[in-house]
């Protein structure tokens, strides 16, 4: 059944980009069964119940579905790179994956000129729209923009924090056997990697450095392979 995004539960048709994919991409028809999702963790079944050239109207059926529920909120928080195509690759891969928060965060060594452009939430946030669609997920991360490196680590307030980082002196343990319960917050630093600064104040500040294996991972990589570390650090035995 075709997934559709409609953020208010209180309409009865579709307009703009989701009832254009409806009509001309997937030529759906008065009768047909669709799902809405509202990207708070609400899924539904309706039917079409006419069409016009920008409109599809429908009706709701009774009920609805919880989407794919955590006892944990993950928040990923990460220096954009530089190119806008590993970005939205990688707010794709981890929307996929399940992530509830997602923050572009300035550091010493992101890249000045182009942080404002890249890291555009208009752009991520329809990115995020077709991922949740595709992997048939319910719930939308809450995107911000943080400026201040410092003003971000001091307002995190989720009971496990992590900093992925590889100290030179001795190696980090992995995310994966970190991460044990409550809510998650991973930093994950630009191409540059974090200053010694900013390691030390996020370290003061009760984050705990993590590795994400032996390898140089890019940003991009690296915020999807801790996306995934947490979701299988918190797998109980019997399940899926």
């Amino acid at each position: 059944m075709h997934i559709f995004y409609q953020p208010d539960d209180g309409a009865s048709f579709l307009t703009g980009v989701e009832a254009q994919h409806c009509l001309k991409v997937l030529r759906l028809l008065p009768g047909t069964d669709i799902q809405l999702v509202n990207g708070r963790g609400r899924m539904e079944t309706a039917t079409i119940r006419s069409i016009s050239r920008d409109k599809v109207e429908y009706s709701r059926r009774e009920g609805s579905e919880e989407g794919l529920l955590r006892d944990y909120r993950l928040h990923m928080a990460v220096s954009p790179t530089r190119k806008a195509e590993r970005n939205e690759w990688m707010v794709e891969k981890m929307v996929e994956l399940g992530v509830d928060a997602i923050s572009f965060v300035r550091t010493e060594h992101s890249h000045r000129e182009s942080f404002g452009r890249m890291a555009n939430l208009e752009r991520m946030e329809r990115v995020a729209v077709a991922a949740m669609k595709q992997s048939r997920q319910s719930r939308l991360p809450e995107f911000s923009v943080w400026d201040d490196f410092h003003a971000f680590v001091a307002a995190c307030r989720e009971e496990e924090r992590f900093l992925a980082y590889v100290p030179e002196q001795a190696p980090s343990p992995h995310l994966l056997m970190q991460s044990a319960g409550g809510d998650v917050v991973v930093l994950i630093g630009p191409e540059g990697d974090f200053s010694p600064g900013e390691i030390g104040f996020a370290l003061g500040s009760g984050f705990r450095a993590v590795s994400l294996g032996p390898t140089r991972l890019r940003t991009e990589t690296a915020a999807v392979a801790a996306c995934h570390a947490v979701h299988l650090a918190r797998i109980r035995p019997g399940e899926k």
